[in-house]
Protein backbone atom coordinates (compact mmCIF):
# COMPACT_ATOMS: atom_id res chain seq x y z
CA UNK A 1 0.00 0.00 0.00
CA UNK A 2 2.83 2.38 0.85
CA UNK A 3 4.40 1.64 -2.52
CA UNK A 4 1.21 2.56 -4.34
CA UNK A 5 0.89 5.86 -2.44
CA UNK A 6 4.55 6.75 -3.15
CA UNK A 7 4.07 5.96 -6.86
CA UNK A 8 0.98 8.14 -7.19
CA UNK A 9 2.73 11.06 -5.40
CA UNK A 10 5.70 10.77 -7.74
CA UNK A 11 3.44 10.84 -10.82
CA UNK A 12 1.66 13.97 -9.47
CA UNK A 13 4.97 15.83 -8.97
CA UNK A 14 6.11 14.83 -12.44
CA UNK A 15 2.89 16.20 -13.93
CA UNK A 16 3.34 19.56 -12.15
CA UNK A 17 6.94 19.90 -13.31
CA UNK A 18 5.91 19.60 -16.98
CA UNK A 19 2.78 21.72 -16.72
CA UNK A 20 2.58 25.00 -18.93
CA UNK A 21 0.98 28.36 -18.30
CA UNK A 22 -2.38 28.59 -20.03
CA UNK A 23 -2.35 32.43 -20.37
CA UNK A 24 -2.92 33.53 -24.02
CA UNK A 25 -1.41 36.58 -25.81
CA UNK A 26 -3.59 37.95 -28.61
CA UNK A 27 -2.31 40.40 -31.27
CA UNK A 28 -4.67 42.67 -33.23
CA UNK A 29 -4.41 45.56 -35.75
CA UNK A 30 -6.70 48.57 -35.99
CA UNK A 31 -6.98 51.09 -38.83
CA UNK A 32 -5.77 54.65 -38.18
CA UNK A 33 -8.68 57.06 -37.84
CA UNK A 34 -6.56 60.20 -38.47
CA UNK A 35 -7.01 61.95 -41.82
CA UNK A 36 -3.81 62.23 -43.88
CA UNK A 37 -2.52 65.80 -43.72
CA UNK A 38 -0.28 67.68 -46.15
CA UNK A 39 2.08 70.07 -44.43
CA UNK A 40 2.85 73.43 -46.09
CA UNK A 41 5.87 73.29 -48.40
CA UNK A 42 7.07 76.89 -48.06
CA UNK A 43 9.41 76.77 -51.04
CA UNK A 44 6.76 75.28 -53.32
CA UNK A 45 3.99 77.64 -52.23
CA UNK A 46 6.04 80.85 -52.25
CA UNK A 47 7.89 80.32 -55.54
CA UNK A 48 5.10 78.41 -57.33
CA UNK A 49 7.49 75.70 -58.52
CA UNK A 50 4.66 73.23 -59.27
CA UNK A 51 2.57 75.68 -61.34
CA UNK A 52 3.08 75.31 -65.14
CA UNK A 53 3.76 78.64 -66.90
CA UNK A 54 4.75 79.47 -70.49
CA UNK A 55 3.85 83.18 -70.75
CA UNK A 56 4.72 85.86 -68.20
CA UNK A 57 4.26 89.64 -68.38
CA UNK A 58 6.31 91.69 -65.88
CA UNK A 59 6.06 95.21 -64.53
CA UNK A 60 8.28 96.34 -61.69
CA UNK A 61 11.58 97.89 -60.63
CA UNK A 62 15.01 97.04 -62.02
CA UNK A 63 18.59 98.14 -61.42
CA UNK A 64 21.62 98.75 -63.68
CA UNK A 65 19.89 99.09 -67.03
CA UNK A 66 20.66 102.73 -67.87
CA UNK A 67 22.79 103.47 -70.91
CA UNK A 68 24.70 106.17 -69.01
CA UNK A 69 25.31 106.84 -65.33
CA UNK A 70 24.81 110.20 -63.65
CA UNK A 71 27.11 111.42 -60.91
CA UNK A 72 26.18 110.69 -57.31
CA UNK A 73 25.63 114.42 -56.94
CA UNK A 74 22.72 114.21 -59.40
CA UNK A 75 21.59 110.81 -58.23
CA UNK A 76 18.37 108.91 -58.85
CA UNK A 77 15.38 108.75 -56.57
CA UNK A 78 15.87 105.05 -55.96
CA UNK A 79 19.62 104.74 -56.36
CA UNK A 80 20.08 103.73 -59.97
CA UNK A 81 16.62 102.21 -60.38
CA UNK A 82 14.37 101.90 -63.45
CA UNK A 83 10.77 101.16 -64.32
CA UNK A 84 10.67 97.75 -66.03
CA UNK A 85 8.03 96.41 -68.43
CA UNK A 86 8.71 93.02 -70.01
CA UNK A 87 7.50 89.72 -71.44
CA UNK A 88 9.01 86.22 -71.27
CA UNK A 89 8.01 83.17 -73.35
CA UNK A 90 9.00 79.55 -72.67
CA UNK A 91 9.37 77.81 -76.08
CA UNK A 92 11.08 74.72 -74.59
CA UNK A 93 11.11 73.41 -71.00
CA UNK A 94 14.69 74.61 -70.53
CA UNK A 95 14.74 77.68 -72.84
CA UNK A 96 12.95 81.01 -72.93
CA UNK A 97 13.10 84.40 -74.66
CA UNK A 98 12.79 87.50 -72.46
CA UNK A 99 12.35 91.07 -73.75
CA UNK A 100 12.01 94.10 -71.48
CA UNK A 101 12.20 97.89 -71.52
CA UNK A 102 13.75 99.95 -68.70
CA UNK A 103 13.27 103.68 -68.07
CA UNK A 104 15.30 105.14 -65.18
CA UNK A 105 13.85 107.08 -62.26
CA UNK A 106 15.48 110.50 -61.86
CA UNK A 107 15.13 113.19 -59.28
CA UNK A 108 13.77 116.67 -59.87
CA UNK A 109 17.15 117.97 -61.06
CA UNK A 110 17.18 115.88 -64.25
CA UNK A 111 14.42 116.45 -66.87
CA UNK A 112 12.06 113.64 -67.81
CA UNK A 113 13.34 113.84 -71.39
CA UNK A 114 16.73 112.68 -70.10
CA UNK A 115 15.11 109.67 -68.47
CA UNK A 116 13.35 108.70 -71.69
CA UNK A 117 16.55 109.23 -73.67
CA UNK A 118 18.47 106.90 -71.35
CA UNK A 119 15.99 104.04 -71.57
CA UNK A 120 17.09 100.67 -72.93
CA UNK A 121 15.54 97.58 -74.51
CA UNK A 122 16.98 94.34 -73.20
CA UNK A 123 16.71 90.97 -75.01
CA UNK A 124 17.81 87.64 -73.54
CA UNK A 125 17.95 84.01 -74.60
CA UNK A 126 17.79 82.07 -71.32
CA UNK A 127 18.79 78.47 -70.60
CA UNK A 128 17.34 77.09 -67.37
CA UNK A 129 20.04 74.45 -67.09
CA UNK A 130 18.56 72.44 -64.20
CA UNK A 131 14.90 72.64 -65.27
CA UNK A 132 14.82 69.34 -67.20
CA UNK A 133 16.10 67.31 -64.24
CA UNK A 134 13.75 69.09 -61.81
CA UNK A 135 10.74 68.33 -64.01
CA UNK A 136 11.84 64.71 -64.43
CA UNK A 137 12.24 64.24 -60.66
CA UNK A 138 8.88 65.89 -59.90
CA UNK A 139 10.39 68.91 -58.13
CA UNK A 140 9.15 71.48 -60.62
CA UNK A 141 6.71 72.07 -63.45
CA UNK A 142 7.57 73.76 -66.74
CA UNK A 143 7.77 77.39 -65.59
CA UNK A 144 10.12 80.33 -64.94
CA UNK A 145 11.27 79.57 -61.37
CA UNK A 146 14.84 78.39 -61.83
CA UNK A 147 18.53 79.21 -62.28
CA UNK A 148 19.66 80.28 -65.74
CA UNK A 149 22.48 81.29 -68.07
CA UNK A 150 21.57 83.92 -70.68
CA UNK A 151 22.93 85.54 -73.81
CA UNK A 152 22.11 89.22 -73.53
CA UNK A 153 21.81 92.14 -75.96
CA UNK A 154 20.92 95.64 -74.75
CA UNK A 155 19.92 98.32 -77.25
CA UNK A 156 19.89 101.99 -76.31
CA UNK A 157 16.92 104.20 -77.15
CA UNK A 158 19.14 106.89 -78.69
CA UNK A 159 21.59 106.49 -81.55
CA UNK A 160 24.51 108.17 -79.82
CA UNK A 161 24.58 105.54 -77.05
CA UNK A 162 26.33 102.22 -77.60
CA UNK A 163 24.64 98.85 -77.36
CA UNK A 164 26.00 96.06 -75.14
CA UNK A 165 26.36 92.32 -75.58
CA UNK A 166 27.25 89.74 -72.98
CA UNK A 167 26.25 86.89 -70.68
CA UNK A 168 24.29 86.66 -67.46
CA UNK A 169 24.24 84.11 -64.67
CA UNK A 170 21.17 84.43 -62.49
CA UNK A 171 18.13 83.01 -60.80
CA UNK A 172 14.47 83.94 -61.28
CA UNK A 173 11.56 83.02 -59.03
CA UNK A 174 7.84 83.48 -59.26
CA UNK A 175 6.60 85.01 -55.99
CA UNK A 176 3.15 83.98 -54.78
CA UNK A 177 0.31 84.43 -57.30
CA UNK A 178 1.27 87.79 -58.77
CA UNK A 179 4.95 88.48 -58.21
CA UNK A 180 8.45 87.76 -59.52
CA UNK A 181 12.05 88.38 -58.53
CA UNK A 182 15.23 88.14 -60.60
CA UNK A 183 18.88 88.54 -59.64
CA UNK A 184 21.84 88.16 -62.01
CA UNK A 185 25.56 88.75 -62.37
CA UNK A 186 26.27 90.17 -65.83
CA UNK A 187 29.43 90.36 -67.93
CA UNK A 188 28.85 92.75 -70.83
CA UNK A 189 30.91 94.55 -73.41
CA UNK A 190 30.02 98.20 -73.78
CA UNK A 191 30.23 98.29 -77.56
CA UNK A 192 28.31 96.86 -80.52
CA UNK A 193 29.46 93.33 -81.31
CA UNK A 194 33.03 93.59 -80.02
CA UNK A 195 33.52 97.05 -81.53
CA UNK A 196 36.64 97.60 -79.39
CA UNK A 197 37.96 94.04 -79.76
CA UNK A 198 36.93 90.87 -78.00
CA UNK A 199 39.02 91.62 -74.89
CA UNK A 200 38.26 95.35 -74.63
CA UNK A 201 35.76 97.41 -72.67
CA UNK A 202 34.05 94.72 -70.59
CA UNK A 203 31.98 95.56 -67.53
CA UNK A 204 30.79 93.41 -64.62
CA UNK A 205 27.66 94.28 -62.67
CA UNK A 206 25.00 92.87 -60.39
CA UNK A 207 21.47 93.29 -61.75
CA UNK A 208 18.26 92.88 -59.76
CA UNK A 209 14.57 93.30 -60.56
CA UNK A 210 11.26 92.45 -58.94
CA UNK A 211 7.60 93.39 -59.19
CA UNK A 212 4.25 92.11 -60.45
CA UNK A 213 3.78 89.22 -62.86
CA UNK A 214 0.77 88.20 -64.98
CA UNK A 215 0.46 85.10 -67.13
CA UNK A 216 -1.32 81.92 -68.12
CA UNK A 217 -1.10 80.14 -64.76
CA UNK A 218 -3.99 79.04 -62.59
CA UNK A 219 -4.04 80.97 -59.33
CA UNK A 220 -3.32 78.88 -56.26
CA UNK A 221 -5.40 78.89 -53.10
CA UNK A 222 -4.48 81.65 -50.70
CA UNK A 223 -2.41 80.57 -47.70
CA UNK A 224 -1.82 82.90 -44.73
CA UNK A 225 1.25 84.94 -45.61
CA UNK A 226 2.94 84.46 -42.25
CA UNK A 227 2.62 80.67 -42.60
CA UNK A 228 4.73 80.91 -45.74
CA UNK A 229 7.20 83.70 -45.03
CA UNK A 230 7.84 83.14 -41.30
CA UNK A 231 7.02 86.60 -40.06
CA UNK A 232 9.04 85.96 -36.87
CA UNK A 233 6.29 86.89 -34.45
CA UNK A 234 8.53 87.32 -31.42
CA UNK A 235 11.36 89.24 -33.09
CA UNK A 236 12.49 92.27 -31.08
CA UNK A 237 15.48 93.57 -33.04
CA UNK A 238 17.35 92.82 -36.25
CA UNK A 239 20.50 93.68 -38.18
CA UNK A 240 19.93 94.23 -41.90
CA UNK A 241 22.58 94.10 -44.64
CA UNK A 242 21.61 95.22 -48.14
CA UNK A 243 22.59 93.26 -51.20
CA UNK A 244 25.60 95.15 -52.60
CA UNK A 245 25.16 96.98 -55.88
CA UNK A 246 28.30 96.46 -57.96
CA UNK A 247 29.57 97.81 -61.26
CA UNK A 248 33.18 97.35 -62.43
CA UNK A 249 34.32 98.40 -65.90
CA UNK A 250 36.65 100.52 -67.99
CA UNK A 251 34.19 103.43 -68.14
CA UNK A 252 32.70 103.29 -64.64
CA UNK A 253 33.23 101.46 -61.34
CA UNK A 254 30.66 101.91 -58.59
CA UNK A 255 29.88 100.21 -55.27
CA UNK A 256 26.84 100.79 -53.06
CA UNK A 257 26.59 99.27 -49.59
CA UNK A 258 24.13 99.57 -46.74
CA UNK A 259 23.64 98.29 -43.20
CA UNK A 260 20.84 98.95 -40.69
CA UNK A 261 19.79 98.07 -37.16
CA UNK A 262 16.16 98.16 -36.00
CA UNK A 263 14.81 97.63 -32.50
CA UNK A 264 11.27 97.46 -31.14
CA UNK A 265 10.21 99.46 -28.11
CA UNK A 266 9.22 96.60 -25.79
CA UNK A 267 6.06 94.95 -27.19
CA UNK A 268 4.57 98.08 -28.76
CA UNK A 269 4.17 98.71 -32.52
CA UNK A 270 6.92 101.35 -32.28
CA UNK A 271 10.51 100.80 -33.40
CA UNK A 272 13.61 102.83 -34.24
CA UNK A 273 15.59 102.08 -37.41
CA UNK A 274 19.24 103.23 -37.77
CA UNK A 275 20.69 102.96 -41.29
CA UNK A 276 23.93 103.89 -43.04
CA UNK A 277 24.31 103.84 -46.84
CA UNK A 278 27.66 104.35 -48.59
CA UNK A 279 28.40 104.85 -52.31
CA UNK A 280 31.80 105.00 -54.05
CA UNK A 281 32.21 105.89 -57.71
CA UNK A 282 35.12 106.31 -60.09
CA UNK A 283 34.95 106.77 -63.84
CA UNK A 284 32.96 108.68 -66.43
CA UNK A 285 29.48 109.95 -65.64
CA UNK A 286 27.10 112.70 -66.72
CA UNK A 287 26.25 115.60 -64.46
CA UNK A 288 24.55 118.99 -64.54
CA UNK A 289 26.94 121.92 -64.48
CA UNK A 290 27.29 125.65 -65.16
CA UNK A 291 29.17 126.18 -68.40
CA UNK A 292 31.97 128.73 -67.89
CA UNK A 293 31.93 129.71 -71.53
CA UNK A 294 28.17 130.31 -71.49
CA UNK A 295 26.93 131.20 -67.97
CA UNK A 296 23.31 131.19 -69.12
CA UNK A 297 23.59 127.48 -69.97
CA UNK A 298 23.13 126.29 -66.37
CA UNK A 299 21.14 123.12 -66.98
CA UNK A 300 23.65 121.61 -69.41
CA UNK A 301 24.69 117.97 -68.99
CA UNK A 302 28.05 116.66 -70.06
CA UNK A 303 30.44 113.81 -69.34
CA UNK A 304 33.01 114.24 -66.58
CA UNK A 305 35.76 112.05 -65.20
CA UNK A 306 34.72 111.78 -61.55
CA UNK A 307 35.89 110.46 -58.21
CA UNK A 308 33.08 110.49 -55.65
CA UNK A 309 32.03 109.33 -52.22
CA UNK A 310 28.67 109.89 -50.57
CA UNK A 311 27.03 108.61 -47.43
CA UNK A 312 23.67 108.86 -45.70
CA UNK A 313 23.09 108.21 -42.01
CA UNK A 314 19.40 108.11 -41.14
CA UNK A 315 17.29 107.63 -38.02
CA UNK A 316 13.68 106.59 -38.49
CA UNK A 317 11.19 106.23 -35.62
CA UNK A 318 8.52 103.92 -37.04
CA UNK A 319 4.98 102.94 -36.08
CA UNK A 320 3.55 99.71 -37.56
CA UNK A 321 -0.03 100.92 -37.48
CA UNK A 322 -1.73 97.65 -38.53
CA UNK A 323 0.08 95.45 -36.04
CA UNK A 324 -2.41 95.64 -33.14
CA UNK A 325 -5.32 94.84 -35.47
CA UNK A 326 -3.45 91.86 -36.93
CA UNK A 327 -2.69 90.51 -33.47
CA UNK A 328 -6.35 90.69 -32.48
CA UNK A 329 -7.36 88.86 -35.65
CA UNK A 330 -4.63 86.24 -35.17
CA UNK A 331 -2.97 86.90 -38.56
CA UNK A 332 0.18 88.68 -37.45
CA UNK A 333 2.63 88.94 -34.64
CA UNK A 334 4.74 91.21 -32.55
CA UNK A 335 7.47 91.51 -35.16
CA UNK A 336 8.96 94.03 -37.58
CA UNK A 337 6.90 93.35 -40.69
CA UNK A 338 4.07 95.38 -42.15
CA UNK A 339 3.04 98.87 -43.25
CA UNK A 340 4.54 101.67 -41.18
CA UNK A 341 4.64 105.46 -40.88
CA UNK A 342 7.09 107.67 -39.04
CA UNK A 343 9.75 110.35 -39.35
CA UNK A 344 12.89 110.32 -41.46
CA UNK A 345 15.88 112.33 -40.20
CA UNK A 346 19.15 112.00 -42.12
CA UNK A 347 22.62 113.47 -42.42
CA UNK A 348 24.07 113.42 -45.94
CA UNK A 349 27.66 114.09 -46.93
CA UNK A 350 29.11 114.20 -50.44
CA UNK A 351 32.57 114.85 -51.85
CA UNK A 352 33.41 114.68 -55.54
CA UNK A 353 36.09 115.86 -57.95
CA UNK A 354 34.95 116.19 -61.58
CA UNK A 355 37.38 116.80 -64.45
CA UNK A 356 37.07 117.95 -68.06
CA UNK A 357 40.01 118.34 -70.39
CA UNK A 358 39.27 122.02 -71.21
CA UNK A 359 38.10 123.21 -67.79
CA UNK A 360 39.40 123.44 -64.24
CA UNK A 361 38.51 120.54 -61.94
CA UNK A 362 35.15 121.02 -60.28
CA UNK A 363 35.18 120.09 -56.58
CA UNK A 364 31.84 119.70 -54.82
CA UNK A 365 31.59 119.22 -51.08
CA UNK A 366 28.22 119.13 -49.31
CA UNK A 367 26.80 118.43 -45.88
CA UNK A 368 23.03 118.33 -45.60
CA UNK A 369 20.54 117.69 -42.80
CA UNK A 370 17.09 116.55 -43.92
CA UNK A 371 13.96 115.61 -42.02
CA UNK A 372 10.31 114.94 -42.76
CA UNK A 373 7.39 112.47 -42.69
CA UNK A 374 7.92 108.87 -43.78
CA UNK A 375 5.78 105.95 -44.94
CA UNK A 376 6.80 102.49 -46.08
CA UNK A 377 6.47 98.73 -45.99
CA UNK A 378 8.83 96.09 -44.58
CA UNK A 379 8.56 92.30 -44.75
CA UNK A 380 10.77 89.55 -43.35
CA UNK A 381 11.31 86.81 -45.93
CA UNK A 382 11.77 83.33 -44.50
CA UNK A 383 14.42 83.22 -41.79
CA UNK A 384 17.17 85.57 -43.02
CA UNK A 385 15.73 87.77 -45.76
CA UNK A 386 13.94 91.12 -45.85
CA UNK A 387 12.63 93.83 -48.16
CA UNK A 388 12.12 97.43 -47.03
CA UNK A 389 10.75 100.18 -49.26
CA UNK A 390 9.83 103.68 -48.11
CA UNK A 391 9.21 107.22 -49.37
CA UNK A 392 9.65 110.49 -47.47
CA UNK A 393 9.27 114.22 -47.86
CA UNK A 394 12.46 116.06 -46.90
CA UNK A 395 12.85 119.55 -45.47
CA UNK A 396 16.47 120.59 -45.85
CA UNK A 397 18.54 122.74 -43.51
CA UNK A 398 19.35 125.95 -45.38
CA UNK A 399 22.37 126.72 -43.24
CA UNK A 400 24.23 123.71 -44.64
CA UNK A 401 23.11 123.66 -48.27
CA UNK A 402 21.85 125.89 -51.02
CA UNK A 403 19.63 123.17 -52.49
CA UNK A 404 15.84 123.35 -52.61
CA UNK A 405 14.09 123.48 -49.28
CA UNK A 406 11.66 120.61 -49.94
CA UNK A 407 12.33 117.39 -51.81
CA UNK A 408 10.83 113.93 -52.26
CA UNK A 409 13.05 110.92 -51.59
CA UNK A 410 12.75 107.14 -51.55
CA UNK A 411 14.84 104.19 -50.45
CA UNK A 412 14.73 100.55 -51.48
CA UNK A 413 16.56 97.87 -49.44
CA UNK A 414 16.70 94.13 -50.17
CA UNK A 415 19.07 91.82 -48.36
CA UNK A 416 19.77 89.64 -45.34
CA UNK A 417 18.52 90.05 -41.79
CA UNK A 418 19.72 88.42 -38.58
Amino acid sequence: MKKVIVFLFFVFLTHLSFAQDSTEVIFSQENDTLVNQRFIDRYENVFMTKVPTRHMFKIGISQYYQTIAFALHDDFVWNNTSLQVGYEFKFLPAFSVAVSGHMPFYGGRIPLSRAWGNSVIDAQLRWFYSMHNRIKSGKSANNFSGNYVALNYTMASTQHQLATIGMKFGFQRRFLNSGFMDFALALQQQGPWFHYGILKNWAFSSQASFGFAFGDWKKANKTPLCDLLRCDELIKDQWKVKLPELTFGDILSRVRLGVAYERKLKTSPFSVNFQFDLALSRGYSYMRYRNNRNPDLYNAFDMFSSKEVSGVFSIQPRYYFLQNRQKLRGIGGNGLSGVYAGINAEYVFYHGRHSKFYERDKVIHQKVIRYGPLTGFQQRLFKHGYVDINAFLNYQNKSLTSDKKVGLGARLSIGFAI
